[in-house]
C-alpha cells in the first residue's frame, strides 16, 4: 500500500488526526496489514504478543505500546474485521 513505509507511530498519528480522511482509510488499512486490530467500543488498536497469549495496545495518552492488562475475551469480541475497516474507514 502507499503506507507501507511510514513507522508505526506515523500511522496511528495519522488515523487518529484524520478522522473521515482518506488517510485514515490508509492508515487503518496498512495497520490491519501488520496485524493490528481495531476495537470499536475502546476506539484503541490492538495486536497479539508474539507468543499469542496477551494483547498490546497502542496508548494514545502515552502515544507508545503497552501490554493489556485485562481479559482477552473482552477485546476479541469488539475488533473490527479486516471487511469492516474497509467499509467504515474507506470506500
Amino acid at each position: 500500500g502507499p503506507l507501507s513505509k511510514v513507522q508505526l507511530e506515523t500511522l496511528f498519528h495519522i488515523f487518529y488526526a484524520l478522522p473521515c480522511d482518506v488517510l485514515q482509510a490508509y492508515s487503518a488499512q496498512e495497520l490491519y496489514a501488520r496485524h493490528w486490530r481495531y476495537h470499536v467500543e475502546l476506539k484503541l488498536w490492538f495486536r497479539r504478543s508474539d507468543d499469542s497469549s496477551s494483547f498490546i495496545y497502542f496508548d494514545t495518552g502515552s502515544w507508545e505500546r503497552r501490554m493489556f492488562q485485562g481479559t482477552i475475551s473482552n477485546i476479541t469480541g469488539g475488533l473490527l474485521h479486516e471487511d469492516q475497516v474497509k467499509v467504515k474507514f474507506g470506500s
